[in-house]
């Protein structure tokens, strides 16, 4: 209900702001003007727009094409407009009747999209493909392209990484496959496979991007084989063009604070738990205050009523800024674009930041009539300081009657006599905590590309990426890991290096009118080489030296360093066939050859076909004038999966410890068993598709419907103690993802010189189902495997655990007694079996994190150069198993807790246990960690304001727009934390910033 009242307040809410908005009325003396409006071989248009330049008097054209329209006496102008052609202003004079033949406009007619190794008109598309384009990506300001996507693509779920400043986000592509392999997408940044991962995208600031298309059916990602297992995402940056040169610059500031603070105990809720947790059993006394605060600073703020919130001590408000300046332009032959960006966020805690550097150069070069080279050269250099995970920790878990500060304004290090809990603000001291993360980045793909033959072209493409990694770790003697002890200090730097290596050839011509015809072939080669060397030390002579001078430390910690190498070779054809471009048709196959798999086992081959027909273009639907276009696609294809270590086939040894005689010696002991049988572990993908243009624009989207089935998992099965070995990777077990995805977008109104208000919407649903795994039954039926959390039928993240049904009362000694060995005030538990005791056997399936769906919603209006758009992100009916209660929800009553109603024998309630210092942590507490963690969120209110045209002009410059703009300003959950959306102790952030971007 609360989620049909919050569209109804959007759906509302957006008509009130039209009906409100101030329309001008048209003057008096009108004069009636009609006419036809037809296409150039004389069909009717129906709907086509008619408004007179200027006002807000229009009309449409009825089915026969005609329109009638009355228009003031001073020089009138007629707009023409219809989706698909070329708009038109005529001049009305002193004629009243007009023929209007409007040209098809073929730059939208062939609309196209980047799909792997080339592009292709949007209507000729067969497989399942989404696309954001430029203004989509940067309409909501944030430091990484995958953040800008969020909410915004049917079948991709993305959840933020944390408030911590530079956190990568998590992205999945229509649910997980693996259950031990990784579940990450492809990255490919113009035309290069990445072979960073997430970090790939981290690198590039999102203005230099100019469209991102994500590759979500196998038919689409089986022409990247192994490396398209779990989706694709094809980022394509900006490139230049010949005309003018173009220098244009965006920026903006903000203000950032936590979204929301967690409810704590005060000094005096805190003093009553641990009064509570001292009670002589469940019913007895409790003992006087001289006995429960056995600290003298508890005793003497008490008596001064004195709390101190260590979480309000520690939070502060932070800042976001960003700064891009471009140029671009370039000749007939020669095109460029150049940018320089730099983004800074100061986060919330102070000791926790994020800056980035970034510089663009791409830059094509035509040589003659046959050949065209080019280079996307990147270079980034970011800096996070990742701060200490004990700051908010502290904050949470010291105890309020403690005393931050000592007479003289200096951190008491310790707040009370405890001992354990130690001040959050020693942490972020100057220089007392540090741990600085520095990546260089440079990735510099060229290309030559032969025009050899019309239709015929070959391409070679390069793409190095070296990235360089160091982090630098110091912690003082007064911080909560080395608790006055001697300060510590490490260092590691790593460096990774891949490329990739690409010959395409392809070869596209059309057969008369009827048939259009695509060849693809592809050889590619990719490298990758990862080297990292780590040394820590301790007792360092003075802490001023942090992690620069480690050799002068009074002990030398662990020393280690590491390689890893992988190769994947692979070779590709794919087929693109039309017919009256009504009847579609793909294919392709890949041959992948990866290095991770056991010798026999490297190589397998990867099929996709797809089919598309354009049910709109038929004659039996041309009277059907609503429709616009309407495509139902089909596909099906198979990528494997090869995201294991390397060396995963091979066996291993780790060093240990052994006692020779009375000596202690180091030997070697058994680490990872070989597997000379590892394979390939292959998905397979059925999807349907249906695509729709209707009322000539005004609504348009997709449905996708979608069956992912996985099979020989590259499973890290438990090996039982006795082998001597933990586990073994083997290609056993399968799983199931089913999806259901719809998108929408609608023009509600559409006045170009007037209001108006578009609405994007998309939802999608899916469900993952483990169908096989290593264990099975007598019979031979594979059963589940408790002990890693995976069972048939459920999905690949399941809590499986005890569920709690209340608080044993007063009056239950003797059912809590029988039935778990347990008091009045302790947690009960569902007896499932219903055999009066409490045994393993009752443990069930709590809830799974996959959502029920996903998705979000933007509106936009626009209105005589102001705009403003509105976007709401939700996910719901997933189940959270919360970290954060899990450790501020102890009711022991030595540390401070989360501020929840618990049983007392005055306060019988169902909710939480009752405080019990014998207890640190209650019996199935874990019981009480799980939450339905389904939320609404406010991702994105911007309001906008484009000068007009010619005050710009006379500025100099060609574009000027002013916005102020708000992110994560809300959200609607039942499960209290700082954000519903993350399962981590660092706050979330919310911003309001303002911005501009000129263009000259």
């Amino acid at each position: 209900m609360q989620r049909i009242l919050l569209l109804l307040f959007l759906a509302g809410g957006s008509t009130l702001v039209a009906m409100s908005s101030p329309l001008p009325l048209p003057p008096t003396e009108l004069v009636p003007i009609t006419g036809i409006i037809t296409d150039e071989s004389g069909e009717p248009l129906i709907g086509a727009t008619v408004l007179q330049e200027g006002t807000t008097i229009g009309t449409v054209t009825d089915f026969d094409g005609r329109f009638t329209i009355d228009v003031t006496d001073d020089d009138p102008h007629l707009v023409v407009t219809y989706t698909g052609y070329e708009s038109q202003v005529i001049q009305v004079g002193s004629q009243t009747e007009f023929q209007i033949v409007l040209r098809e406009d073929s730059q939208t007619l062939d609309e196209v999209v980047v799909v792997g190794y080339g592009i292709q008109r949007k209507r000729d598309v067969t497989a399942s493909i989404s696309s954001l384009e430029a203004e989509q990506i940067t309409e909501i300001a944030t430091p990484s392209g995958v953040q800008a996507m969020q909410g915004q693509v049917s079948g991709v779920d993305i959840v933020s990484g944390g408030g911590r400043p530079g956190a990568n986000p998590t992205i999945r592509i229509r649910g997980r496959r693996s259950l031990s392999a990784s579940n990450d997408p492809l990255f490919v940044i113009d035309g290069i496979p990445q072979t960073s991962g997430t970090n790939a995208i981290a690198d590039i600031n999102p203005q230099d991007i100019e469209s991102m298309e994500i590759l979500k059916d196998a038919a689409g990602t089986a022409i990247y084989g192994s490396r398209g297992s779990n989706g694709v995402v094809i980022v394509t940056t900006k490139r230049g063009s010949a005309g003018r040169t173009i220098v244009s610059y965006d920026g903006y500031y903000g203000v950032t604070s936590a979204l929301n603070t967690v409810d704590m105990m005060n000094g005096a809720e805190f003093a009553a738990l641990k009064r509570e947790s001292r009670r002589l059993g469940w019913n007895g006394t409790i003992p006087s205050d001289e006995e429960v605060f056995l600290d003298p600073t508890e005793l003497e703020s008490i008596a001064e009523g004195r709390s101190t919130d260590f979480q309000d001590l520690v939070l502060d408000n932070g800042n976001q800024m960003n700064h891009q300046l471009g140029v671009r332009g370039g000749s007939e032959n020669t095109q460029f674009n150049m940018s320089l960006g730099y983004f800074d966020e100061q986060g919330i805690i102070s000791n926790m930041d994020f800056s980035r550097y970034t510089a663009r150069v791409n830059l094509d070069q035509r040589i003659g009539n046959i050949f065209q080279a080019g280079i996307s050269f990147t270079a980034s250099n970011s800096t996070q300081n990742f701060g200490s995970n004990a700051t908010i920790g502290e904050a949470l878990a010291n105890n309020p009657l403690g005393v931050p500060y000592n007479e003289d304004g200096t951190v008491r290090f310790l707040p009370t006599n405890d001992g354990i809990r130690t001040n959050p603000l020693a942490e972020i001291q100057p220089d007392a905590y540090i741990d600085e993360r520095r990546v260089t980045r440079l990735f510099a793909p060229i290309y030559i590309k032969a025009d050899i033959l019309p239709g015929l072209n070959f391409t070679s493409t390069f793409g190095p990426d070296v990235r360089y990694y160091r982090r630098g770790e110091f912690r003082s003697s007064l911080t909560n890991d080395n608790r006055g002890g001697p300060s510590d200090a490490e260092i590691e730097n790593s460096q990774d290096f891949g490329y990739t290596w690409e010959n395409l050839i392809n070869y596209n011509r059309d057969f008369g009118s009827d048939h259009t015809l695509g060849l693809t072939g592809l050889q590619s080669i990719q490298s990758f080489r990862y080297e990292v060397q780590r040394n820590a030390v301790l007792n360092l002579p003075y802490e001023e030296q942090l992690f620069y001078n480690i050799g002068t430390a009074e002990v030398k910690g662990d020393l280690s360093s590491f390689l890893q190498e992988w190769k994947l070779a692979s070779f590709m054809a794919r087929a693109n066939y039309s017919f009256k471009g009504k009847y579609l048709f793909q294919a392709s196959i890949r041959a992948d050859g990866s290095s991770r798999l056991a010798e026999g086992n490297q190589w397998d081959y990867f099929p996709g076909i797809s089919l598309g027909w354009r049910i709109g273009a038929e004659p039996f639907l041309q009277g059907a004038t609503f429709i616009n276009d309407l495509k139902l696609r089909v596909s099906y294809g198979e990528v494997g999966n090869t995201a294991i270590d390397p060396y995963s086939t091979r066996g291993a040894l780790q060093r240990t410890t052994y006692a020779w005689a009375e000596n202690p010696a180091f030997g070697f002991a058994l680490r990872d068993i070989p597997n000379p049988e590892l394979g390939w572990e292959v998905s397979k993908t059925l999807n349907f598709g249906l695509d729709f243009d209707l009322l000539n624009g005004r609504f348009n989207g997709s449905v996708e419907v979608f069956r992912t089935s996985t099979e020989n998992l590259l499973l890290a099965r438990n090996l039982p103690p006795t082998s001597g070995y933990a586990s073994v990777f083997q290609n056993i077990g399968a799983t199931q993802t089913n999806g259901a995805e719809l998108t929408l977008g609608a023009a509600i109104f559409n006045n170009p010189t007037g209001f108006q208000w578009s609405v994007d919407f998309n939802i999608s649903r899916y469900t993952e189902e483990i169908t096989e795994l290593a264990l099975r039954d007598e019979a031979g039926n594979p059963i589940d495997d408790v002990g890693n959390g995976w069972f048939i039928g459920e999905s690949i993240t399941s809590f499986f655990d005890y569920r709690k049904i209340g608080i044993y009362q007063a009056d239950e000694v003797d059912l809590a007694a029988s039935r778990e060995n347990k008091e009045p005030g302790e947690i009960k538990i569902d007896d499932i079996n219903g055999d009066g005791i409490i045994t393993p056997e009752d443990r069930v399936i709590i809830g799974s994190e996959v959502p029920d769906f996903l998705g979000g919603i933007t509106n936009r209006f626009e209105y005589r150069g102001l705009d403003l758009s509105v976007f709401f992100f939700f996910r719901q009916g997933q189940t959270i198993e919360s970290r954060f209660h899990n450790g501020n929800n102890l009711l022991f009553g030595r540390y401070n807790n989360l501020d929840v109603d618990y049983w007392t024998i005055d306060n019988p309630t169902n909710a939480n246990p009752r405080p019990n210092e014998n207890q640190e942590r209650p019996r199935n507490v874990s019981s009480l960690s799980y939450f339905d963690g389904s939320f609404v969120k406010l991702r994105n209110v911007q309001l906008g304001y484009n000068l007009p045209d010619n005050l710009v002009s006379r500025l100099g410059m060609s574009r000027l727009r002013f916005y102020v703009s708000g992110q994560n300003l809300w959200f609607s959950s039942e499960y209290d934390s700082y954000d519903p959306e993350i399962n981590d102790i660092i706050p979330s952030t919310k911003i309001f910033l303002g911005g501009l971007r000129a263009t000259f």
